[in-house]
């Protein structure tokens, strides 16, 4: 059953064009053919029940470094701000001038200073990454919004931009 919900799922982010990193333990693209290839030949009991809907595949790995970031980057009692913060992490993957994956991305040299491998992130930083980007993979990683851009605001919020341009939202 593992096999098959990582198969469905890693066909439908190569259908939607989601451009990340595979998790260490996802089987290649070649494996992926044979299983289906395996799927199609097995038989299974018709259900009179709806099928569960598969949720979209969200690595871990990703969700740890985005959690990282969001602690490095933002205020903790400040979720919405956290949430715009995962959004352009997203929309600069979707974007491709930043990297092609969440972890090129977050990792590209003088972008998010408050990531550190180090770091210990809370309950709700993990749990806003992986939201959001569940949200990202289930919108087939297009733009959550309009922002590729932000900075620390004169006090306690993030300051979000379309554009960089120094002194300007």
């Amino acid at each position: 059953m593992k096999k098959l919900i990582i198969t469905i799922s890693l066909l439908c982010i190569i259908l939607t064009g989601c451009a990340h990193s595979p998790p260490p333990d996802t089987p290649s693209p070649s494996s992926t053919t044979s299983s289906l290839v395996e799927l199609t030949s097995v038989s299974t009991p018709a259900e009179t029940s709806e099928p569960t809907p598969v949720p979209p595949l969200v690595p871990d790995f990703e969700i740890e470094l985005v959690a990282k970031t969001l602690r490095g980057e933002c205020y903790d009692d400040q979720p919405d701000d956290k949430r715009e913060v995962v959004k352009v992490i997203c929309n600069r993957v979707s974007d491709g001038r930043f990297g092609d994956s969440i972890e090129a991305v977050i990792t590209a040299p003088r972008q998010f200073h408050g990531f550190r491998p180090s770091i210990v992130p809370t309950a709700n930083d993990y749990e806003i990454a992986r939201e959001v980007l569940t949200e990202w993979y289930e919108c087939g990683c297009v733009p959550l919004g309009e922002y590729l851009f932000f900075s620390s605001g004169g006090g306690h919020k993030n300051v979000f931009r379309k554009e960089w341009k120094e002194g300007t939202p």
